[in-house]
């Protein structure tokens, strides 16, 4: 019997359903795209032409700045601005664009924004421009510009193949070192590829219509491989068959801008700033043929007086690539804004600096705005009010500058730079304050004022050139080589003693400088107030040099060796004795038991403690970073008047150079032994390095100890101390070993002996000579006359004259007045700060007033008589001819001393005090013009009520005064047309 089973139903593969679910998702997403592509191309265009969404930011105007009047020395003027904003379709209408763009710039004379710092001179050769004179900054610069822009990827590879681990420091310091490496042009060559420039000249293949895309990717290919072996110099090359280099550069220039950019998010590439109208009208004309330009309106900073009160002001720059990240985190776009790197402007920064304002807006696909969607206004930065005059200053800096020439064609050649201060007496306000060379603000700010040869200028002038015309000018007989000598590294000239005049450095409160005779006026106080001087001791000036008998081979001469025979207090501050302060100077350290061999050190610093209460350094104990200063809102430098500790701590930094230049001669003292080389030297072995350090540092711990309880006295001991530390060295030195063997053909040499006589020689050097010569009362005698280690900045000297005018008060120095919102609410106020007092008795005052008083008023030997003899308004005075150096140096280098000048007036009831300063001016009593231009400023009111007719009477007044070319500007009308170059 046959039976039939029942058929089983087939079963479904699961792969099956997949595949038909999968064709359903294919057909579904294909049919789409026909709809999309297809049917509704028309309308989704459209639709995409509006459906970007951007932000395009504000600038905010910068705060005001104000002088004393309520004259404006820093505002902002609206110009138009020629921007980039990358479309959709960036690629194919880049060039074309820019050519157009490019021509219209320059048929209408404007300036293209050029903010790369590979610059081309005009000799065709490429630079880089990173706008700082200092050497460790700039390769900082360069680093970060590298990097920046990728070139250090292709180092990494070469360097490190496959390394997927970050790197260590180590493997990025020698990147670095490779991308120090890479000249100007080797980088401009690798911009080359980097930004795609063939495209310039051979753009990137299209797929034509009717072509494979087999046959389209083969073209594209061989296009790709083709720029892919071709060196940037070799492409660069192709470019120049048909665009001039400058033209090439011109469209890295853009490129670089945009790239940079695009690590932001969406900006804006400025293209050209600050164009006139007319440009923009005709810009705006075309705006449809060219995608991507736009017009903007932005503030830039101006200064209406140009220089006027440029080293107060300060001016404004670029954020530094080194420090974007920092100043981006506090809202800054570091590829377009700029900040205050000097002056008010650094110093008030966050104050000047506005909030930011911006639009939502749509674009199309050519970058074009289509809508505004949401606007955020911008809001100004706060006001500053100084504390300046711009009538005072004007005539503070012209006649700082005419002294300046005068001086430099008659009596001192190399009288380039200098400086002078003005400062309320009772207040501590600065009136006027000027530092020579000056600059114009507006070069920076003012977009095509800074040019390429400006910026190499200001940045890094041709100091070889320099050189040649300081040694012809002032007659050095110094090699060029020693004054001038080559770096190392770049080949370079360097200005050794510093003598090239620096713009951007602020002489007036940056500048440490001895005060010479002007300090004595000082040290006549202490006298008084010590009881080792009176106003009738009467001294015997007879031979024009000082001496005594406790300090054996110490003698000390006037100012050109003159005598001035029987000389009394008020004679002395007239003719300037240096006599007489010398032996002040001496008595005030025995007066305060002052030992002749330096025993007592608290004596050291009697002259000191005057000296800090007028503001002249200040005692260590009392340090912090923070009170080192004036009190002045701007960057300054601090001095110090000699005081033990100082000059210890002094005497410790400085290169041992005699005892080290001994050594190395087998030499010094009546210690012969074999030379032993303790000199720094980079190619040493780390070992020898730490060795040679660690003698050394055996030397700098006993001199720690001079003026302790801890004295080192026994050279004996002392000597054997050392011995490890020689012996260490002579056994590591390959020199030692080799002058072993030289010595050796002469005399028998055993290593231990020498070790030993070598440490006694060093012991020597110590104990009996430079512990000695830390202790020594030269140095306070010294200091009576303001020289040796004595050191301050014209605003201190300023202050001290201020407080000496006050009888004693002494007040925080301030240039600003106060800060205010837009809308001219006071948000904080500089007060008078009284910082230190001296309780100078009257009597004691009126004898050194006096004397100060016949410097500008004797016939006969009143240095400053020629300014003031005759003047309406008394004026106390002093000259000051500061040396640095010998006379036999100034004229190796072609300097001279300092021509320093103090003055105060009236001398009964002073309102005004001023220090002023003439590097290299050889004599104090030249700078007595510019404190009369001053005065004249300043009394010029009361001048006329005294004397109506003085203006004719004095040339001064009327070129620094009555004819002054500056107007009052106290509100915004301002009319200048900031394209003019």
């Amino acid at each position: 019997m046959i039976v039939n089973k029942p058929k089983k139903k087939k079963k479904i593969s699961r792969f099956f359903v997949l595949n038909i679910i999968m064709i359903v998702l294919f057909t579904t997403i294909l049919s789409r795209l026909v709809y999309l592509q297809i049917y509704k191309h028309a309308d989704y265009k459209e639709r995409a032409d509006i459906s970007s969404t951007r932000l395009i930011s504000e600038a905010a105007p910068r705060g005001k700045i104000y002088d004393s009047e309520g004259n404006i020395l820093a505002t902002n003027i609206q110009t138009y601005n020629l921007t980039y904003t990358k479309p959709n379709d960036e690629n194919e209408n880049f060039y074309e664009t820019m050519s157009n763009v490019f021509k219209i710039l320059s048929e209408n004379g404007e300036e293209f924004q050029d903010d790369l710092l590979l610059k081309l001179d005009s000799n065709g050769k490429f630079y880089f421009d990173f706008k700082t004179d200092d050497s460790d900054t700039k390769k900082i610069v360069e680093v970060r510009f590298k990097r920046d822009r990728g070139l250090n990827e292709e180092i990494e590879k070469a360097e490190f193949e496959d390394k997927e681990s970050d790197f260590t420091d180590d493997e990025i310091a020698l990147v670095d070192k490779e991308l120090l490496k890479l000249s100007p042009e080797e980088t401009f060559y690798k911009l080359i590829k980097i930004y795609d420039l063939q495209e310039l000249v051979n753009p990137v293949p299209v797929q034509e219509e009717g072509e494979t895309n087999k046959a389209y990717n083969a073209r594209l290919e061989a296009y790709n491989d083709k720029y892919e072996e071709m060196s940037g110099k070799e492409i660069l090359d192709e470019l120049l068959t048909k665009y001039s280099l400058k033209e090439v550069r011109q469209y890295m220039v853009v490129k670089d801008a945009i790239k940079m950019q695009s690590f932001k998010g969406y900006r804006a590439v400025t293209i050209a700033e600050n164009i006139k109208q007319d440009t923009w009208q005709i810009i705006y004309q075309k705006l449809n043929d060219l995608p991507g330009i736009d017009v903007s309106i932005e503030p830039i900073r101006y200064y209406p007086y140009n220089n006027l009160a440029s080293s107060t002001l300060g001016y404004l720059s670029s954020i530094d690539s080194s420090k974007e990240t920092n100043y981006e985190l506090r809202g800054y776009d570091a590829s377009s804004d700029l900040i205050g790197v000097a002056g008010i402007e650094s110093a008030f920064e966050s104050e000047l600096k506005g909030v930011k304002g911006g639009t939502t807006v749509k674009v199309n696909s050519k970058g074009r705005v289509t809508e505004e969607l949401f606007r955020l206004d911008s809001y100004p930065g706060n006001n500053v009010h100084l504390t300046i005059d711009k009538n005072v200053q004007y005539a503070a800096e012209q006649a700082l500058k005419d002294t300046l020439e005068r001086v430099r064609s008659s009596i001192a050649p190399n009288a380039t730079r200098g400086a002078v201060v003005a400062i309320e007496v009772n207040t501590g306000r600065v009136i006027a304050m000027a530092s020579y060379p000056d600059y114009d603000p507006n070069v920076f700010s003012i977009p095509g004022r800074l040019t390429d040869e400006l910026s190499q200028e200001y940045f890094d002038p041709d100091i070889d050139a320099y050189a040649k015309e300081f040694m012809k000018r002032t007659g050095a007989t110094g090699d060029i080589e020693e004054l001038f000598p080559r770096d190392e590294d770049t080949g370079k000239r360097v200005d050794r003693f510093d003598t090239y005049p620096k713009k951007f450095f602020n002489y007036a409160t940056q500048g440490l400088l001895p005060p010479g005779s002007t300090f004595k006026p000082l040290t006549a106080i202490a006298g008084l107030m010590e009881g080792v001087a009176t106003e009738g001791e009467v001294m015997m000036d007879n031979n024009g040099s000082w001496s005594t008998d406790e300090l054996p081979g110490l003698i000390l001469k006037n100012f050109e060796g003159r005598a001035n025979g029987a000389t009394d207090l008020k004679t002395a501050l007239q003719v300037s004795s240096n006599y007489y302060f010398y032996e002040l100077g001496y008595r005030l350290y025995k007066k305060n038991g002052g030992a002749v061999n330096g025993g007592n050190i608290e004596a050291l610093d009697t002259l000191a403690h005057y000296a800090w209460k007028f503001g002249l350094g200040m005692a260590q104990e009392d340090q912090t970073e923070k009170n080192l200063s004036t009190g002045i809102q701007i960057e300054e430098d601090f001095g110090q008047v000699y005081n033990f500790e100082s000059w210890k701590a002094q005497s410790i930094k400085n290169p041992m150079y005699d005892i080290v230049r001994a050594l190395k001669t087998g030499n010094y003292h009546l210690f012969s032994f074999v030379p032993l080389d303790i000199e720094d030297n980079e190619s040493d072995p780390d070992n020898l390095k730490e060795a040679k350090t660690a003698l050394k540092n055996e030397m700098k711990a006993a001199l720690e100890k001079v003026g302790t309880n801890e004295e080192i006295t026994d050279n004996t001991k002392f000597a054997e101390s050392l011995v490890p530390y020689v012996k260490k060295v002579m056994d590591i030195s390959p020199q030692f070993k080799s002058a072993v063997v030289e010595t050796s053909k002469n005399r028998s040499v055993d290593i231990n002996e020498e070790a030993g006589v070598i440490a006694d020689a060093i012991a020597f050097y110590i104990i009996n000579n430079q512990a000695v010569e830390i202790k020594t009362p030269a140095q306070i005698i010294y200091s009576a006359i303001g020289q040796g280690m004595t050191t301050a900045t014209p605003v201190q000297l300023a202050n001290y004259v201020a407080t000496l005018a006050s009888g004693g008060k002494r007040y925080k120095v301030s240039v600003v007045d106060k800060v205010t919102t837009p809308t001219g609410e006071v948000i904080k106020e500089y007060k008078p700060e009284l910082v230190d007092e001296l309780d100078i008795p009257e009597e004691y005052l009126q004898i050194v007033k006096e004397g100060m008083y016949r410097v500008n008023t004797s016939p006969s030997n009143g240095t400053a008589y020629n300014s003031f003899g005759n003047f309406p308004i008394k004026v106390a005075g002093k000259t000051g001819t500061a040396d640095f150096s010998t006379d036999e140096n100034y004229r190796i280098q072609g300097r001279a001393a300092y021509g320093n000048y103090i003055s105060f007036a009236p001398l009964d009831d002073p309102k005004i005090a001023i220090f002023s300063t003439i590097y290299d001016g050889s004599r104090g009593s030249e700078g007595a013009t510019i404190h009369k231009a001053i005065y004249e400023a300043f009394f010029k009111e009361e001048l006329l009520k005294l004397d109506p007719s003085y203006a004719s009477k004095s040339e001064s007044f009327r070129k620094y005064v009555q004819d002054s070319p500056l107007k009052d500007n106290k509100d915004d009308s301002i009319k200048i047309d900031t394209t003019s170059n």
